[in-house]
């Protein structure tokens, strides 16, 4: 019996994937197994599986939308980005699919594209945290330091307990040079996250630059004790002790960022500890 050329290739590319035999009349099958792979981070094998969905089912828009997310795992920025358009034409009120594409934008350098889909993503639905935390995150990037703060703002009326809030706030205020403020902040995040490492190490570089070396070092001692491996606050280390005539322990610190990879540090090793 004759044979349509395009069933015969459809048939061939999902063999290809070991599937075998498939219904065709039926897609939930092949979502539900990507659904499954996608949540124990298989994501390679669960982009197949919604790729044999979509092919089941070209207008099946929650299969793009997951494949969008799988790509964005593998880093297929540009792939991902065109899944969630397609999720965006057939289902032009999700406003996840807004959210997600304009954060994969983001990490394609387009921030104002990716601020036009969180400010779309919000007027579809004002109550999503994530994407008044992207947006703000944008902002931060794009120097839109007032713009940056309302929208964290915005995201902590929501959810006020969010100390990944207050660390965006607080790094915002450190840009701006309100170190009094991003203290503050700051304190926040690690009264809600106490083991919240890169928040003490930020407090320690406002603390510093508010005059308060005593308060950066325990800052930066309380870092290195929760990331043994952190190499910026070994390197910060080094330059309290330094200043404070503590010559050996700041050459330590250097050797330690040093021989964690930290460039700066080598050449300080060089220049401070012959």
């Amino acid at each position: 019996m004759y044979k349509p050329l395009s069933l015969i290739l459809l048939f061939s590319i999902l063999t290809s994937y070991g599937f075998g035999q498939i219904d065709t009349n039926n897609c939930i099958k092949y979502y539900q197994l990507g659904i499954k792979d996608h949540a124990k981070r298989n994501y390679d094998l669960a982009r197949k599986e919604f790729d044999t969905s979509i092919m089941v089912n070209p207008n099946y828009a929650m299969a793009y939308y997951y494949r969008a997310l799988d790509k964005l795992y593998l880093k297929d920025y540009f792939g991902s980005i065109d899944d969630n358009s397609v999720v965006i034409k057939l289902k032009p009120d999700y406003s996840s699919a807004y959210d997600n594409r304009g954060y994969t934008k983001s990490l394609t350098g387009d921030l104002q594209g990716a601020i036009a889909d969180y400010d779309k993503s919000i007027a579809l639905n004002p109550k999503v945290v994530k994407a008044y935390i992207n947006r703000g995150g944008a902002n931060l990037q794009l120097k839109h330091y007032s713009d940056a703060l309302t929208d964290f703002n915005s995201a902590l009326m929501t959810s006020p307990d969010n100390g990944d809030v207050y660390f965006d706030i607080g790094a915002t205020k450190n840009a701006m040079e309100d170190y009094k403020g991003a203290i503050i902040a700051f304190d926040n995040a690690i009264r809600i996250k106490p083991t919240f490492e890169k928040a003490y190490l930020l407090r320690a570089t406002a603390k510093g630059l508010s005059n308060d070396a005593n308060g950066a070092l325990e800052d930066l001692n309380k870092c290195i004790a929760l990331n043994p491996n952190d190499h910026l606050a070994y390197f910060n280390r080094a330059a309290y002790k330094y200043d404070s005539n503590d010559k050996t322990g700041a050459c330590a610190d250097f050797a330690k960022a040093s021989e964690l990879g930290n460039k700066q540090a080598a050449e300080m090793l060089k220049e401070k500890c012959r």
